[in-house]
C-alpha cells in the first residue's frame, strides 16, 4: 500500500468488521498540499467509504497517515474568513444560547476553533475561553481579531488539567479527526463532574445526504467520518458520556457563500475571483443576502455530560 495511507479500526468502538459502500475515486496525482479552507469546498474527491458492522459509523478507510493530515491543516489558509464572517457571527449567537440553555458553568474550550467566531461571541455573553486550532493562520486571525487565547496546535498534542472545562465545544471538526474516541475520552477526562460537550457534525442520514448520497456536499477528502445522530450518539457513549441529546442551532449561510463554491466546482472562481470577492459590489450585495435554516437540517448537534 501507498506509505502515505494507514488502515485504521473502526474510530467510534475499534472493532475491524465492515462492508465498503463505496470505493476511492481518489488518483496517483491527487496530493492533500495546502488546505485554503474548510468552508468552500465541493465534494469531487473521496476516499474509500466503509461502514462498520458493530456499530454502523461510516468512516473512510485507509486515510491519508496522521503526519501529513496535521501537517496540512497546520498550514490552512483562512482565505474566506472575510466572506464567513458576519454568517458566522450570526450562527455563533445562536450556538452561544444552545450552551448557556443546558449549562451554568463560564469556562470554556472550543476544540477546532478556526478563526475564532464561536470563542468571540462566547466571550461577549461572559464566557472565560479558550481556543484550540492546528492551522495556525486561522489561530493568529483568531488572536489579532478578536484578542482571543488560542493555540496554535492539535489537540491530541495538548494535556490540559483534569476536570477543569465547564464546557468544551467541538463544532463540524469531529469529522475531520483520525481517532474521534480517544480524542471524545480525553475531553471527558478535562471536563469538571457535570461538565458539558456539545457536538456538531454534517449529519449522514440527513435529508439532503439521503437524496444527493455520494455526490453530497459533506462527502469530501477532508471528511473522514461521517456521523448521524445514532453513531454519534453511541461514540460519546463509549467515551463515558450520559444523558446525551440531540438539540439544533440557528445556523446562518450568506448568498456568496454558496455562490463561491459552485464558481469553484465549475472552475469559473479564478478568472471572476475580482467580480465576487467581498469587496466588489457583486460581493457586498450578496453576502448581506442571508439564509437561515435548523442546523437539524444537515447536521447532528448532540450534548451530552460528564
Amino acid at each position: 500500500m501507498d506509505s502515505r495511507f494507514e488502515y485504521r479500526n473502526c474510530p467510534g468502538c475499534g472493532q475491524n468488521d465492515f462492508e465498503v459502500l463505496f470505493e476511492s475515486n481518489l488518483e496517483d496525482s491527487d496530493s492533500r498540499g495546502v488546505v485554503e479552507t474548510i468552508y468552500m469546498l465541493w465534494g469531487e474527491r473521496r476516499g474509500r467509504h466503509v461502514k462498520c458492522k458493530n456499530c454502523h459509523l461510516i468512516y473512510v478507510n485507509p486515510i491519508e497517515n496522521e503526519g501529513n493530515i496535521n501537517e496540512a491543516y497546520s498550514q490552512m489558509k483562512s482565505v474566506d474568513a472575510a466572506v464567513i464572517r458576519d454568517s458566522r457571527l450570526r450562527a455563533t449567537k445562536s450556538q452561544v444560547q444552545l450552551v448557556k440553555k443546558y449549562s451554568d458553568g463560564t469556562r470554556l474550550l472550543d476544540i477546532g476553533c478556526g478563526e475564532g467566531f464561536f470563542l468571540f461571541s462566547a466571550s461577549k455573553f461572559g464566557y472565560t475561553t479558550k481556543g484550540v486550532e492546528p492551522s495556525e493562520d486561522a489561530a493568529a486571525y483568531a488572536r489579532k481579531e478578536f484578542g482571543l487565547d488560542v493555540e496554535a496546535k492539535p489537540f491530541e498534542e495538548l494535556r490540559f488539567p483534569e476536570n477543569h472545562f465547564d464546557v468544551v465545544t467541538l463544532w463540524q471538526v469531529l469529522e475531520h479527526m483520525l481517532y474521534p474516541l480517544i480524542v471524545l475520552e480525553e475531553v471527558h477526562r478535562i471536563l469538571k463532574p457535570g461538565g458539558m460537550v456539545v457536538i456538531t457534525t454534517p449529519d449522514i442520514e440527513g435529508i439532503p445526504a439521503r437524496i444527493l448520497k455520494k455526490r453530497w456536499w459533506c462527502i469530501t477528502r477532508l471528511h473522514i467520518n461521517q456521523f448521524s445522530t445514532r453513531t454519534l450518539t453511541n461514540i460519546l457513549k463509549n467515551a463515558g458520556f450520559t444523558n446525551m441529546t440531540a438539540v439544533s442551532y440557528k445556523e446562518s449561510i450568506s448568498s456568496l457563500m454558496l455562490f463561491i463554491p459552485i464558481l469553484r466546482y465549475l472552475r469559473l472562481y479564478k478568472p471572476l475571483r475580482n467580480l465576487v470577492s467581498v469587496n466588489s459590489s457583486l460581493g457586498k450585495m450578496t453576502n448581506k443576502i442571508v439564509l437561515t435554516f435548523p442546523s437539524r437540517l444537515d447536521y447532528c448537534t448532540l450534548i451530552g455530560f460528564k
